[in-house]
């Protein structure tokens, strides 16, 4: 949590990242973001110690810290997704283990068959149950504690920001045009060069954190797409 201290409670905002675990620009991105953020939270140049003032901000930059590592292990794992739930017990990680954090999330949990997998082998495999993975769990009771107005879940890659719904093609959800309006469209967008759009536009998803976030706590969530390390440079020569 990076703020200014103050007596009373202030609107928060959160930024998590990995939940997939080979997305480490993702990782890179939000703990740059962080690190700006501290190093510039008394630096009046910037617009950082007004926000301070007046917003709480939260970082989780590994949603999902198990898998992450393991995608260090080799060059055979650099391109693991999901995390390390030893699905058939044996006692080691394999092809057809894990569970995508990702389509775990309690709204819209299995809702078909084409937002998500119920196949263990599949990468969108959304597990035994609603939140049954503890880096969900966790991530979840977090934001239930905080109650966060706004939340980007970063990912890479695809230079996109997506926003809710996602469960359902051309589901708009009731909090559309705040998204728009923050999101921007095809001829302006929020962020030069990125295309922003409604969720499903990309693929349907169920059991996703956005859906979830607005739907249970009313969080205006997003999904930013991050397009590969030149995300960074761009970002590098920003700040």
């Amino acid at each position: 949590k990076v703020t200014m201290r103050g007596g009373k409670r202030k609107p928060t905002v959160l930024y998590n990242s990995v939940q997939h675990a080979r997305e480490w620009i993702a990782a890179e991105t939000n703990r740059r973001l962080f690190t700006y953020v501290v190093s510039n939270k008394k630096n009046n140049g910037t617009d950082i110690p007004k926000i301070l003032r007046d917003t709480e901000l939260w970082f989780v930059p590994i949603v999902n810290p198990d898998g992450y590592d393991y995608t260090f292990q080799s060059k055979a794992t650099r391109l693991w997704r999901k995390n390390l739930r030893d699905v058939n017990g044996d006692g080691a990680i394999a092809p057809g283990d894990g569970v995508d954090p990702n389509r775990n999330w309690p709204v819209k949990w299995n809702y078909d068959l084409e937002g998500s997998s119920a196949e263990s082998t599949s990468e969108t495999y959304h597990g035994t149950g609603p939140a049954s993975e503890s880096e969900v769990a966790a991530l979840e009771a977090l934001t239930k504690r905080i109650k966060p107005k706004f939340q980007i879940d970063y990912h890479s890659f695809g230079n996109l920001i997506l926003y809710p719904e996602g469960w359902q093609v051309e589901t708009k959800a009731g909090d559309d045009p705040l998204f728009t309006t923050l999101a921007g469209d095809d001829r302006k967008p929020a962020i030069d060069k990125y295309d922003p759009d409604l969720s499903a536009e990309l693929y349907t998803v169920n059991g996703d954190i956005a859906d979830n976030s607005l739907e249970k706590f009313g969080v205006q969530a997003v999904t930013v797409e991050l397009d590969g390390d030149r995300d960074l440079s761009r970002c590098l020569d920003r700040h």
